[in-house]
């Protein structure tokens, strides 16, 4: 049976999730080497494989047919576009690039090389938000009017560190903003039509936009609206990391990914779904906690080996990407911004 031949780039906390992911819970697909980071070495020892010293070296290797781009945000870019020069199918972290313009560089540079592309998006991935669509999807609440989201958190770290917070690598707004927004437009099918948001830091953090709050019309008559923050008092809101309600004409769904799927129809709440308890720290290679990820690393390297479509396509990465962009430039504005 074929397999897909896969060298990872960035030895963090996600090169070792994706690590795990591949060697243990992937099928036709096998880790060969790993390039990129201090922890690369000691990475590639856990897993028995080789450690490249640079990304060059790791792209110039025969035995790999697909790189997954586990690095910060910044560096995407020119990574794709690396791979794609060498031939390499990518499977690349979300968000998939800091800006449009560069998410159109990668997208070319793999559709003139004839390799495949896709951009990690796990949230579509756990249980709450597949089954979540599936109820909008098989008219379990009607015509969707309205959807709210919340993303709370007490403080921001990535990887015992900020980094992602920089404003070399995108900010905080949009590692999480992306996230919402392929939600929106993956549970509702649809693509808004104006836009109106604020982002704002308070105190004196170094980090801009670790709050936002954003609003959003659809063609449809459909409305959407999503507050983030970084900077809620503790303990901050209960079950409020990645929380949505989702109102139809005839019925509601309120889910938290790490959490219960509840459907309201004929006057009363069922529990659809729970998501089995997340270990972040004490369990953080647990295969409760994987499983989104590995999930779509599976699609990946079958559409891969099997010619099929992109899961999550380099198209879909950039429209998240141009949400949080357009939502900036309201900001700035003080100003809607019309999308069409």
């Amino acid at each position: 049976m074929a397999e897909l031949r896969i060298g990872i780039v960035g030895s963090g906390y996600m090169g070792r999730t994706h690590a795990e992911c591949i060697t243990k819970h992937v099928g036709r697909a096998r880790l060969v080497a790993v390039a990129g980071g201090r922890r690369a070495p000691g990475l590639a020892r856990d897993y028995g494989v080789d450690c490249e010293q640079s990304y060059e070296a790791l792209l110039h290797r025969p035995d790999v047919e697909a790189v997954l781009i586990a690095t910060p945000h910044a560096d995407h870019c020119g990574q794709v576009i690396a791979a794609a020069a060498s031939g390499k199918h990518v499977l690349v972290e979300k968000p998939m690039a800091t800006s449009v313009a560069d998410c159109t560089r990668m997208i070319e540079a793999c559709e003139a090389a004839g390799v495949h592309l896709e951009v990690i998006q796990t949230q579509r991935f756990r249980g709450a938000m597949w089954r979540t669509r599936k109820l909008i999807a098989d008219g379990e609440i009607g015509a969707v009017r309205m959807l709210q989201g919340r993303s709370l958190f007490t403080g921001y770290v990535v990887d015992a560190s900020p980094w992602a917070g920089e404003e070399a690598h995108g900010g905080a707004f949009l590692d999480t903003g992306v996230h919402f927004f392929d939600l929106m437009r993956f549970l509702t099918g649809e693509d808004p039509d104006t836009l109106c948001s604020t982002v704002r830091t308070f105190g004196g953090s170094p980090y801009a936009g670790l709050n936002a709050m954003t609003q959003l019309s659809f063609p449809s008559g459909m409305m959407a609206q999503h507050w983030m923050s970084y900077q809620i008092p503790e303990p901050s809101l209960p079950n409020s990391e990645h929380r949505y309600v989702v109102v139809g004409e005839r019925g509601m769904i309120d889910v938290d990914a790490y959490g219960k799927v509840q459907l309201a129809r004929d006057g009363r709440w069922s529990t659809v779904w729970e998501q089995p308890p997340i270990d972040y720290v004490n369990r953080p290679l647990d295969p409760v906690r994987l499983e989104a990820f590995f999930t779509q690393t599976q699609a990946f390297v079958d559409n891969v080996l099997d010619g099929r479509p992109p899961t999550v396509s380099g198209a879909e990465g950039r429209a998240a990407v141009a949400l949080v962009e357009a939502a900036w430039q309201s900001s700035r504005s003080g100003l809607p911004v019309s999308l069409l």
